[in-house]
């Protein structure tokens, strides 16, 4: 038999069918890709157009503030880069037509990180964002335009060509902020020429700028100067907050305490005072008049007896000792030190304490009654040390201290008045420098025990109002305070995380799966 050819008799068109085969699917490829490539590109527009849509949605404004600012919260415990409601219910209780204008003296500072401004910047957006149109913000920078200069100080009161920070403006005064002294320091690193950030008082320097721009300073008080005393930026930025000007006085033969002082203070003096001032003060308390002196026991000052000072506190019957308090009761002492310690609160002055019985103390002088017999004298004592306490006396060939052997209680702080007088005075004298000293406050902040103190003491003194005082925030805090999580802030953040972004990759995906179902 001959072989079976029916293998080999295909149809004669068979070629060409599979060519056409390879044509038609290479036309399905053509188009399958061409419509994933305009898909593709379509996504893509589409995406650019909404990215676009929603920043032009959040640069819009109502009532002057952008709804990207309404969108922004700030949710760490102390609320770095957001003002407090101190802030917030001081500028909404201003007429509507204030208008306070905060200029920063450079272009806009964008790289923040790790510098002052970033802790200025955002926090100035949002007085911005609260102040319901009565705070802009600007950068101008002088030399690029120096007709700013002549614009927000006309008189040329101010050396605003060589300034640099920021000028507040309003009614015609202007208040000038750098924000390097927006922060307190380490005073131990400080005295090296190094700058180690301790808390944040930016919100308190430019409300406190508002405040005293908007309502004028209340009193003024004057440091005395040139007694080698320490800084006093510090307590000068307290009594700003307060409403209370200050100002240097230069001690001196001549000296005279100015008409307008509401309060001296001789703070961290280290020599003592002139004779001529022994009379101006006792002139100026004699009316009515409000002092401070705080001193301490140092290798600054250990062989000054302020013999002339204490002339002139007898007449309230107060001396300043020339010894070193040593507490000898080990609860007291703060890390075993027997000269850094804890002091006594007396029951009269717990409320101006905060409600804190105890006080830190360190180097502290004695206080004690300078045995003026007359009735009209009032005297009381303020914070005291256990009633273990010793004195000792520094021996400058040894260096050490000579501890007296008798021991009792100390007072390190006392008050004085005059009753049956229509003008008492008050006086204060600290024998040491943990309520009013740079150091102290640069080192623990304006809302330690002590400070606190010193505060309300010159708010009683004065019948300062600080109901408008925002206290330092601490650094590198980035905890979450719950409390800041309001009712409206959760909405929106569920909304957003729950609904918004679930709901797009949802309708991404069916479009997505459409799309591709169908090609």
């Amino acid at each position: 038999m001959g072989k079976d050819s029916s293998k080999n008799n295909k149809p004669a068109n068979a070629g060409i069918k599979k060519e056409n085969d390879k044509k038609e699917k290479k036309v399905q490829t053509d188009v399958r890709a061409g419509k994933l490539k305009l898909f593709s590109i379509s996504s893509f527009v589409i995406l650019l157009v909404i990215v676009i849509s929603i920043n032009i949605i959040f640069s819009l404004k109502i009532n002057n503030t952008s709804i990207d600012d309404y969108l922004t919260y700030d949710m760490t415990a102390t609320g770095q880069n957001s003002v407090s409601e101190v802030t917030i219910n001081y500028l909404r209780s201003l007429p509507a037509d204030t208008h306070i204008r905060i200029v920063g003296l450079t272009e806009r500072p964008t790289n923040l990180r790790d510098t002052p401004y970033e802790y200025v910047v955002p926090l100035l957006d949002d007085y911005v964002s609260v102040s319901e149109g009565k705070v802009t913000v600007e950068y101008i920078d002088p030399k690029k335009y120096p007709s700013i200069i002549a614009e927000l100080d006309p008189q040329g009161v101010y050396d605003l060509a060589n300034a640099t920070g920021y000028v507040v403006s309003c009614n015609g005064n202007i208040i000038q902020i750098n924000p390097v002294d927006c922060f307190t320091y380490d005073a131990e690193y400080l005295q090296y020429g190094y700058y180690l950030p301790t808390s944040n008082i930016v919100e308190q320097k430019f409300t406190s700028a508002i405040v005293n721009l908007t309502q004028g300073y209340s009193y003024k008080a004057y440091f005395v100067r040139g007694l080698g005393e320490g800084s006093h930026e510090q307590l000068t930025n307290m009594l700003a907050s307060m409403g209370i000007d200050s100002e240097d006085i230069m001690a001196s033969d001549s000296f005279t305490v100015p008409n307008d002082c509401d309060l001296l203070i001789l703070n961290g003096i280290n020599s003592d005072i002139t004779d001529s001032m022994i009379e101006s003060i006792k002139s100026y308390l004699s009316g009515g008049g409000k002092i401070i002196v705080a001193v301490n026991y140092y290798n600054t000052n250990v062989t000054e007896s302020f013999p002339k000072l204490n002339t002139l506190l007898a007449n309230y019957n107060i001396s300043i000792g020339n010894s070193l308090v040593v507490e000898n009761t080990p609860a007291y002492q703060i890390n075993s030190d027997p000269y850094n310690t804890l002091l006594d609160v007396a029951s009269d002055y717990v409320d101006m304490a905060g409600g804190n019985t105890s006080l830190r103390n360190s180097y502290a002088r004695p206080i004690t009654d300078a045995d003026t017999p007359y009735s009209y004298i009032n005297i009381s004592p303020i914070v005291s040390t256990s009633s273990n306490a010793s004195i000792g006396i520094y021996d400058q060939t040894t260096g050490n201290i000579i501890q007296s052997a008798q021991t009792g209680k100390f007072n390190i702080g006392m008050y004085s008045t005059f009753t049956g007088t229509p003008t008492p005075p008050d006086v204060y004298v600290f024998g040491t420098l943990t309520f009013t000293s740079d150091d102290y406050i640069s080192a623990f902040g304006f809302n330690d025990a002590n400070v606190v103190f010193i505060r309300n003491t010159i708010r009683n003194m004065l019948a300062a109002d600080d109901s408008v005082f925002v206290e330092g925030k601490a650094l590198s805090d980035y905890s979450i305070d719950t409390t800041k999580v309001n009712s409206n802030t959760v909405t929106i953040l569920t909304f957003v995380l729950v609904a918004i972004i679930p709901l797009a990759f949802v309708v991404a995906g069916v479009v997505v799966y459409n799309k591709r179902k169908n090609l």
